[in-house]
């Protein structure tokens, strides 16, 4: 499976790596990060989607963020993810807060994201990010 990868130029030399999909019929915008170990969503947006009902499933250990910040992550499983035209079974994900992410993306004039493919995601699929063609490619 192929889908399109948006460049975020954040700066002259750097980029975000963007793909769009669906959670539960709602668009979403996932940011690819092969630094992240985990695959996570906005627990704002999450609980939205959910009417305040999101079930959680506990509580990961305290994580830090590249520029050495805790933040904490709550667990729980995601069902109805789709990229492109393919839909991916339950999961479990992390739920974080992205607001001053999105803070930052939506000062850069871009839209907020949703989520955050990580690690986890990326292995699992065989995950090959192609720059020259603008492709994720994920193997089954």
């Amino acid at each position: 499976m192929r889908c399109k990868i948006d460049f975020w130029e954040l700066d002259p030399d750097g980029f975000h790596l963007v793909v769009t999909g669906k959670l539960m019929d709602t668009p979403v915008s996932l940011l690819l990060d092969t630094g992240a170990n985990h695959t996570c969503f906005d627990r704002v947006f999450f609980d939205q989607l959910h009417n305040g009902k999101t079930v959680v499933m506990g509580h990961d250990e305290v994580n830090v963020g590249i520029g050495g910040d805790d933040f904490e992550t709550l667990l729980t499983e995601v069902e109805g993810l789709s990229i492109g035209r393919i839909s991916f079974p339950k999961m479990e994900v992390r739920l974080v807060d992205l607001q001053n992410v999105n803070a930052m993306y939506n000062q850069a004039g871009f839209s907020s994201i949703h989520g955050v493919i990580g690690g986890d995601f990326l292995h699992r699929y065989h995950a090959v990010i192609n720059y020259k063609t603008g492709k994720l490619k994920l193997h089954f």
